[in-house]
């Protein structure tokens, strides 16, 4: 029997974020102010934040408890 892949606490803060990208996109907003919530491990912040700022057409401001991503969408 396979064993059942539990994510990891980078992996879980990814879905997090893509859900908050997700609904920034739905308002056609095109930026989200993130913040570390309680309890999240601050290196998966960080890697999080470098993998977001390495995505062309992506800025990445920090802001006071958290980071401003803002993004332009490009149509083809």
């Amino acid at each position: 029997m396979a064993k059942k892949h539990r994510p990891t606490s980078y992996e879980l803060l990814g879905q997090r974020i893509q859900t908050e990208i997700a609904a920034a996109n739905r308002r056609e907003k095109r930026q989200v102010q993130l913040q570390p919530a309680e309890g999240d491990n601050l290196d998966d912040w960080d890697r999080l934040i470098d993998e977001i700022s390495e995505n062309e057409n992506v800025d990445v401001t920090r802001a006071d408890e958290g980071w401003l991503v803002s993004w332009v969408t490009t149509e083809t």
